[in-house]
């Protein structure tokens, strides 16, 4: 008997006892959508946790001299206290070989505006698109900024603006010292205070400054705080190189506070990992103890098939294709719909649930869908081996007779 027989007489198998085929199939598409909604807040958190510790993905910040002790709290808190300091520190700098990426940032006043039909007092932060790696991760689009586009923190559109982040038809506009400007993002939750800030382009902070109605000055070619990555392992080395140079700075290191989130999260994470493999071996005991009742149920039928010159391992394969074909179609349904519920109503979820979550991109839930499904139908396989290799075991006279 070929291969391709034995997979058709599987599939014929199926279709011919069709509640036995929907209870292996419902077993499997249970495991599936579980583990695939697991996985899947899994992701999401440290899809989140990486958003809001990008903020703090900086191994250096460099602020003026005195403000050192007050840099880490600044990064939390969101506070854009006007200090300043010559851009040209910046430039020297960006020329230390072991220095991989550099940007700059401007605090300005806090402001009373109206932001997204909110009203409150805002932080504003000016950034350098073109060279920012500490805020793209925050983005809920993809886009690049243009000099009078502007992104804001979760809680300056409001606590439900976050919900309508990926509206098309949403278009707010906020004033900002004399000049309208289009919000073009909106910050995921991070619980910190930089969930109130709005960030501003460095250009249009420096060609409103010093305007007529604009309310807004500051010393000209100067910047707040500068954030570095360097090369791994060497923050110590390149701080004190910093502090050598004599530039009037103190140096501040962020790993601390990266490492800080990482432990606060580790617990949620192998809480969630414990969950997954507990329903993996709940899976595991539920599809033997099923398939132990259907052998059991079909002994007659395996003697005939043996009796008839199958050999052991023909009727192996056999139970074997006729599992992995049940398991597959749940499997497959299972995070299908799982998939389908969790994007279809992933602004609710948030609602509901309160918590920053950063969904998976389409291609990483395929993905998360196709890894379900393989593991799926791989525990079934494992799980019905043992039943099957008992029944085979018997000789078919023994069988036949053992199935009467």
């Amino acid at each position: 008997m070929t291969l391709k027989q034995q997979v058709i007489i599987a599939w014929r198998n199926l279709r011919r006892k069709i509640s036995r085929t929907a209870l292996l199939a419902g077993s499997a598409g249970l495991t599936a959508f579980i583990l695939f909604s697991s996985y899947f807040f899994i992701h999401s958190m440290e899809r989140s946790v990486e958003a809001s510790s990008s903020r703090m993905g900086a191994d250096l910040l460099v602020v003026p001299a005195g403000y050192g002790s007050q840099a880490g709290d600044l990064i939390l808190s969101g506070t854009a206290t006007p200090f300043y300091m010559p851009d040209e520190v910046a430039e020297q700098i960006s020329e230390i070989p072991e220095v991989e990426q550099i940007t700059t940032q401007l605090y300005l006043e806090t402001v009373s505006t109206i932001c997204c039909r909110t009203e409150g007092d805002f932080p504003i932060v000016a950034f350098d698109p073109k060279t920012d790696f500490t805020l793209k991760h925050w983005m809920a689009r993809d886009k690049e900024l243009g000099m009078y586009e502007i992104l804001i923190g979760s809680e300056a559109g409001g606590k439900n603006f976050i919900y309508h982040y990926d509206n098309r038809y949403v278009d707010e506009w906020v004033t900002l010292f004399g000049k309208d400007f289009l919000v073009k993002g909106v910050m995921f939750p991070t619980g910190m205070g930089t969930d109130h800030t709005i960030f501003m382009t460095i250009d249009a902070a420096r060609e409103l400054n010093g305007k007529k109605g604009s309310g807004l000055e500051f010393p000209d070619s100067q910047i707040s705080v500068i954030l570095l990555k360097v090369r791994p392992g060497l923050e110590t080395f390149v701080q004190g190189k910093i502090e050598r140079m004599n530039l009037g700075v103190d140096v501040a290191q962020g790993k601390g506070l990266q490492e800080t989130i990482k432990t606060q999260i580790f617990p949620v994470k192998l809480l969630s990992y414990v969950m997954i493999a507990m329903v993996l071996i709940m899976s595991s005991l539920q599809v033997m103890t099923m398939f132990t009742a259907l052998i059991s149920e079909r002994r007659k039928e395996i003697g005939m098939l043996r009796a008839m010159g199958a050999t052991r391992f023909t009727v192996y394969r056999l139970l074997l294709f006729e599992a992995g074909l049940a398991a597959f179609m749940g499997a497959s349904i299972g995070s299908l719909t799982a998939g389908a519920i969790l994007y279809d109503n992933r602004i609710f979820i948030m609602q509901v649930m309160q918590l920053p979550l950063l969904f998976p991109r389409w291609g990483s839930g395929v993905l998360i869908g196709l890894s379900v499904t393989a593991l799926t139908v791989l525990i079934s396989l494992f799980a019905v081996m043992i039943p099957i290799r008992s029944a085979l075991k018997l000789e078919p006279y023994e069988a036949i007779r053992e199935g009467e």
